[in-house]
């Protein structure tokens, strides 16, 4: 057992700061898989003391086991039920396409980012040449906003300036949804609108504009595998406090 809490634990630790090192981000989802590696390897270390401990504390530690893997059911339903990636299976009369923004790295998309910008170019060479809208202000420490590097890349793929709207204040959902309704109201535009993002992000995306009043289809980009779980654990924390809040 105590072999297994090194090997866990340090597999965890290495991820998250592999995953930090790759993004150049810490978030909520690494940020639990770093604190979680650390519990785990205090707790080889003072192996002893540890099992005394649990078997003190066994009743509470399997109540708060059971209560978190039936939170981790529910919330997965919601993220899997929600994941539409095909756009063929959206509606194709949307006629302005907004994209969340996520990381950028050196002025240029990171992974998560360009994956959403690939899946919005996707949609929209099958359909109707429509308006793109693209969302998203200035990282901590970064010099370019989100929607800048946006335009750029979507430019670089053959996408006309005309048809591109940027909205580079949002630090948050709430924000990328409302500011960029926003802009988009401002010209006129009262057709069908397709949020784009991640596979994981839709059903939170799709949440919060339904809350502001805001009908929109939702098509989702998938993740890198070695993204999964930060990603979705950083989704049920924000899941949570969205449901909460609102």
């Amino acid at each position: 057992m105590r072999k297994w809490l090194w090997i866990v634990g340090a597999g965890s630790v290495i991820y998250a700061l592999a995953m930090v090192a790759q993004t150049t981000n810490m978030d909520a989802g690494l940020a639990f898989f770093l604190v979680l590696g650390m519990l785990l390897l205090t707790a080889a270390k003072w192996f002893e003391q540890s099992v005394g401990w649990y078997r003190k504390h066994r009743l509470a530690f399997w109540a708060a086991g059971v209560c978190a893997f039936a939170a981790v059911i529910v919330l997965e339903s919601f993220i899997l039920t929600s994941a539409v990636t095909d756009p063929k299976k959206v509606d194709s009369r949307a006629e302005t396409i907004l994209i969340l923004g996520a990381g950028t790295k050196d002025g240029r998309p990171g992974a998560v980012l360009k994956a959403r910008l690939d899946k919005a170019l996707e949609f929209d060479s099958l359909h109707n040449k429509g308006l793109f809208v693209v969302s998203g202000g200035k990282g901590l420490g970064k010099k370019v906003s989100e929607g800048q590097v946006m335009k750029n890349y979507l430019m670089d793929n053959g996408v006309e300036e005309e048809r591109i709207i940027i909205e580079d204040k949002a630090t948050s959902t709430h924000e990328n949804i409302a500011y960029a309704t926003q802009l988009i109201e401002k010209r006129s535009r009262s057709g069908k609108l397709l949020i784009v993002t991640s596979d994981f992000h839709l059903f939170r995306a799709k949440y919060i504009a339904k809350k502001q009043g805001i009908k929109a289809e939702g098509l989702g980009a998938p993740l890198r595998i070695s993204s999964i779980p930060q990603a979705h654990v950083r989704e049920y924390f924000a899941i949570i406090k969205t449901l909460i809040s609102s």
